[in-house]
């Protein structure tokens, strides 16, 4: 808005002395001023990588505002997944990037510092199936195979899969050998439900009767998501259970700056390796690096 612009708002008064006009215009060039000082000193944060660290992020965000008044966050949507967000680091698209998984060799020769920043459960989710003793390795196999289509009260499972190339469907087709051709195959059975990212895959989770899929137990947490979570071969997920390596199915979150960070970036990262932020990772079921 111009100065002339924001005098034409303000009201007019026959006779009014020449000298509080002059004092209306002095407090409107301050105002102006002011607004230009505060534009010109507000820095933002593009932020892109796993849908499951949306929330996470946002709460990260908010305390680092605190002590960064001028900064706002800007969050990609939909989510770039972690390929995405590394190739849009990589090309001066996002400040910083923070994926599921660890960076391939070729990934890290073209962006700048990387460093993981937590882990959480990795888990299987349901909106309202029944598995009192939750699944063995063998029996998750025979469910994406297609062998074993009931809960235990004779309902039907519905399978909520991830595209192959995501970070969710390489880390079950990890859990076992008989997981990895057993997940391909659900890939090529026809009219199965695919999530196009974490939230997504949450939402149908969520919405599907019998449904069964991968989430993580971070993200269960910070969209407080009231959904049945399965222990796998006798444990069950928790923070403890990561903690301990009783529980070894886990998503490692990494943080990636580009080859040259603004400073908004850096203080971000820098903030997240800090006792506070740790202290809001533990309480959101994220295991911090080094814990």
């Amino acid at each position: 808005m111009t100065l002339n612009a924001l005098a034409r708002g303000l009201p007019q008064h026959a006779g009014t002395p020449a000298l509080t006009h002059r004092s209306c215009w002095t407090l409107l060039i301050v105002v102006y001023a002011l607004c230009a000082a505060l534009t010109a000193n507000a820095e933002s944060l593009s932020v892109g990588g796993i849908g499951s660290v949306e929330p996470l992020v946002r709460l990260l965000f908010e305390r680092f505002h605190k002590q960064a008044p001028n900064t706002t966050l800007i969050q990609l949507s939909p989510p770039l997944g972690s390929n995405g967000a590394v190739k849009a680091l990589a090309a001066g698209r996002i400040d910083l990037a923070v994926v599921g998984r660890a960076l391939h060799p070729e990934e890290a020769a073209r962006v700048g510092e990387h460093f993981v920043l937590a882990e959480t459960a990795f888990v299987l989710a349901s909106r309202d199936g029944r598995q009192d003793r939750g699944f063995s390795l063998d029996q998750l196999a025979a469910v994406y195979q297609g062998q074993q289509q009931a809960w235990q009260d004779g309902s039907p499972i519905r399978l909520i899969l991830r595209a192959s190339f995501e970070s969710d469907s390489a880390l079950l087709r990890s859990m076992s050998p008989a997981m990895a051709s057993s997940v391909a195959a659900a890939a090529q059975r026809p009219g199965m439900v695919t999530g196009d990212h974490d939230l997504d895959t949450l939402r149908l989770i969520a919405r599907t009767s019998g449904s069964l899929g991968p989430s993580t137990l971070g993200l269960l947490n910070t969209e407080n998501a009231r959904l049945i979570i399965f222990p796998i071969d006798g444990v069950a997920p928790s923070l403890a259970a990561l903690q301990s390596g009783t529980y070894p199915w886990r998503k490692t979150l990494t943080v990636v700056l580009p080859p040259h960070p603004g400073p908004t970036a850096e203080r971000f990262a820098l903030f997240l390796r800090s006792a506070d932020a740790q202290k809001l990772l533990l309480a959101h079921d994220y295991l911090p690096v080094g814990k």
